[in-house]
């Protein structure tokens, strides 16, 4: 069992609300302090949140809040080497972006650049048609 350290946690007979009150913290604190399984409940916390923003991670949890246990996993994190800056990307002179295959727009604009059309915008296509012949508009409400 992987979690075995946490049948021998201090913590484990009281209620679990004093870690994520400020009325309890203090005393939450000083249970967490004389644990004997601190490090492992640190541990797995830290595997637990990771990749979580400091705002994400709440409680007290092995004597550290949530912005100390952010702070020791930057801190722990190795150097990312630092790429070489990439070129500017080109600017478009599209106002919008390209709609993608599967819509009544990328049927026209195939249509309209003499392209093969895909199966996916020919249903597309006549997908808009009903809905116009139906309603007068190809909006969907």
């Amino acid at each position: 069992m992987e979690r075995e350290w946490e049948l021998r946690a201090a913590c484990r007979t009281y209620d679990p609300d004093w870690w994520f009150s400020g009325a309890h913290r203090s005393a939450a604190k000083g249970i967490c302090d004389g644990c004997p399984v601190q490090a492992a409940c640190l541990e797995s916390a830290l595997a637990r949140e990771d990749g979580l923003p400091k705002t994400e991670r709440k409680g007290l949890v092995a004597g550290l809040t949530g912005a100390q246990r952010y702070a020791l996993a930057q801190q722990r994190k190795p150097a990312e080497p630092k790429a070489a800056p990439k070129a500017a990307p080109k600017k478009s002179s599209r106002r919008w972006p390209v709609a993608p295959c599967g819509t009544r727009a990328a049927y026209q604009r195939h249509v309209r650049k003499r392209e093969p059309i895909d199966d996916q915008c020919r249903a597309a296509n006549n997908a808009g048609k009903r809905q116009h012949a139906l309603t007068g508009s190809t909006q969907v409400r």
